[in-house]
């Protein structure tokens, strides 16, 4: 299906679940951005939980969200429910301009649900000429316990032909990786997680009810605690461990944070996208690459394939 087929139907589809025209295109632009990269995971592969939780009260369709200063150079979106990524793009047009301004900038988002892969709310920084960072809490997820989610953290800077992109979770693979298996019955390789024992396992059912393991063993948990304290504790105010797992009770609403922190690279570095691209070029010269460079693949190759659209999905 064309890119652009896909946003309309999956607008079609938020719009008779309820959500005003905004809500509905944004909630389908995330979705049809993760599909272009590449990340299945955080694409169609989440629609069912996003209905369900529309459908049963664990999204609000109709948010009254609240943007307030409340400092020079921090602002708080209280957001009332509304789909994560509604609420992460109102948090990106809000942050630009302050930024802009002030030349260092942060945005809490408090209360809002899932908001998908991190990378295109940082894009869109990077696009307005800042360099961004978000972090996000996410349920418990990660061995031991759980006790920790996984975490994801992003940046993303200036630089050409498209702004340089880093995200990632601080598990060895994405829960939403697990889920994408789970729908398919099909097994998860070796080292992703353990079951509710802490045997390893390649069941993604057993996964799921059990735990990832972290990114760099000890390193990783250091880092998912350190997303605790900026996007849960501070920013949306809400622990991990008090996170509900929205496949296991969507009619539940209590979101994750979400922390936005911009800085104007002009006003630090005006060569900032010249030096990236130096980077990359030493980079590749020895054999490696720049994050994000598949996506931008993905993205191209994508856009002129077509998105595969699995059976059932949309009525299709």
């Amino acid at each position: 299906m064309r890119p652009e087929e896909l946003h309309q139907a999956l607008c079609t589809h938020f719009l008779r679940l309820g959500l005003p025209e905004e809500g509905a295109r944004a909630f389908a632009g995330i979705l049809v951005e993760a599909e272009l990269e590449g990340l299945r995971s955080h694409g169609l592969a989440r629609l069912p939980i996003y209905t369900a939780q529309l459908e049963r009260g664990g999204l609000n369709p109709r948010p009254e969200m609240r943007l307030s200063q409340v400092r020079p150079g921090l602002l708080l979106l209280e957001a009332d429910g509304a789909p994560g990524p509604w609420a992460g793009l109102r948090a990106v047009e809000a942050l630009v301009p302050l930024v802009q301004r002030q030349g260092l900038a942060g945005i809490a988002v408090r209360g809002a649900g899932h908001v998908g892969p991190l990378g295109p709310y940082v894009r869109r920084l990077a696009q307005a000429g800042l360099v961004g960072l978000a972090f996000a809490n996410t349920p418990p997820a990660l061995a031991p316990g759980p006790v920790l989610g996984t975490n994801p953290i992003a940046l993303g800077a200036p630089m050409e032909p498209e702004p340089l992109v880093v995200d990632l979770a601080l598990s060895v693979v994405s829960r939403g990786k697990v889920l994408e298996h789970a729908q398919r019955g099909e097994p998860i390789p070796e080292g992703w997680a353990v079951d509710r024992h802490g045997h390893p396992t390649t069941d993604p059912q057993a996964a799921l009810q059990g735990a990832l393991l972290p990114m760099g063993g000890g390193k990783g948990l250091a880092l998912a605690v350190m997303v605790e304290v900026l996007a849960g504790a501070l920013a949306g105010r809400v622990l991990g461990l008090d996170l509900p797992a929205p496949w296991e009770r969507p009619e539940a609403r209590r979101g994750p944070g979400l922390l936005l922190l911009g800085i104007e690279a002009p006003a630090l570095s005006g060569d900032l996208a010249h030096g990236l691209s130096r980077l990359a070029q030493a980079l590749e010269a020895a054999g490696g690459r720049l994050p994000g460079k598949r996506r931008a693949q993905s993205r191209a190759r994508l856009m002129e394939e077509g998105i595969e659209v699995p059976h059932g999905v949309l009525g299709r």
